[in-house]
């Protein structure tokens, strides 16, 4: 009896360690447990690409022609009437946001105006081609 009665009160104070270990140190415990989630993760990611000499099984082609109409579409609009009506609505707001004194709002109002009529030459100058206008 007294054998038994010290394997009990050895696991109970063993328990006890290791939950006092688990509250005091959990914020480490997450973290090793989010970075073997993170690393096992990567792993699959790194296996799933192989194959071939190129690194991948895949033969297909890429063609971005609805990718670039679609673009090109959208800035046919904002050059527009639509434009001009984003560019007028921004240009009031700005007006009013500078009356009451919100200068930051009439700035980036101001920004959103000019922004309407140079968007076609961003998208240019960042991706490098012209992108013209799809008409079916």
């Amino acid at each position: 009896m007294n054998l038994l009665s010290f394997i009990r009160s050895m696991f109970l104070s063993s328990v006890v360690r290791f939950e006092l270990m688990l509250q005091r140190h959990s914020g480490a415990g997450m973290l090793l447990l989010g970075l073997s989630l993170l690393v096992g993760g990567s792993l699959e990611l790194t296996n799933a690409q192989g194959g071939g000499p190129t690194g991948s099984f895949s033969e297909a082609g890429f063609d971005d022609d609805l990718i670039r109409n679609s673009v090109g579409n959208l800035l046919k609009l904002i050059e527009g009437a639509f434009g001009a009506l984003v560019m007028i609505v921004a240009g009031l707001i700005a007006i009013i946001a500078a009356a009451m004194g919100a200068y930051r709002a009439a700035l980036g109002m101001l920004v959103v105006a000019v922004g309407s009529f140079i968007l076609r030459a961003l998208v240019s100058l960042f991706f490098g081609s012209d992108f013209g206008d799809f008409d079916s």
